[in-house]
C-alpha cells in the first residue's frame, strides 16, 4: 500500500480515500482503523468527529435512548429495558411525566421541581441563588466598611502622636 500525504506542521493530512475508509469501517470500532490506516487511535478519534462519523461498534448502547429528553436522566434499569425493547418509549415518557408531576417545589408547592441540583422550581431557585449573592455582597460590603473604620482609626491616632 503507497500512501502519498503531504505533511503540515508535523502531522500527515488525511485523504479522500482514508475518509472513505474511515466511514466504510466505522463500525469496526476505532482500535481496528487505526490498524487498517497505520494511524494512532487517537488521530482517527480527532477525524471521526470532525468529520461526524460515528465509530460505536455495532450494538453498542451508550448515550440517550431515543426519544429521551434532554437534561433528564433515566434510571439504569428503565435505560436497559428500553434498549432490550421491554418497555416502549413512550411509556417511559409517562412515567417521567408522572415522576415529575410527583415532586414539586418544598417553598411553593404548586410547581414542579425542575432545577435537579437543588430541588426546587426555576424561580424559586433563581430567587434563593439571588439571596445568596446578595448575602455576599452584603458581607463584601461591611468588610469594606470595617477595614474603613480600621484605617480611619489608624489616621486618627497618628494625628494624635504628631499632636501630643
Amino acid at each position: 500500500m503507497v500512501k502519498i500525504a503531504t505533511q503540515k506542521h508535523g502531522t500527515i493530512m488525511w485523504t479522500t480515500s482514508e475518509l472513505g475508509i474511515l466511514s466504510e469501517n466505522a463500525r469496526l470500532g476505532v482500535a481496528a482503523i487505526a490498524l487498517l490506516l497505520g494511524r494512532s487511535e487517537w488521530s482517527v478519534r480527532n477525524q471521526a468527529r470532525r468529520c461526524r462519523i460515528s465509530l460505536r461498534r455495532a450494538g453498542e448502547t451508550r448515550g440517550l435512548v431515543l426519544g429521551q429528553p434532554r437534561g433528564q436522566a433515566i434510571m439504569p434499569q428503565i435505560r436497559e429495558d428500553v434498549v432490550s425493547g421491554k418497555v416502549g418509549a413512550e411509556a417511559i415518557a409517562r412515567r417521567m411525566a408522572l415522576s415529575r408531576d410527583a415532586a414539586l417545589c418544598p417553598v411553593r408547592a404548586r410547581r414542579p421541581a425542575e432545577v435537579a441540583s437543588s430541588g426546587y422550581c426555576v424561580c424559586c431557585h433563581k430567587r434563593l441563588l439571588s439571596e445568596a449573592h446578595l448575602a455576599e455582597l452584603e458581607k463584601i460590603d461591611a468588610t469594606r466598611s470595617l477595614w474603613a473604620s480600621r484605617q480611619a482609626l489608624c489616621r486618627a491616632r497618628k494625628a494624635h502622636v504628631r499632636e501630643g
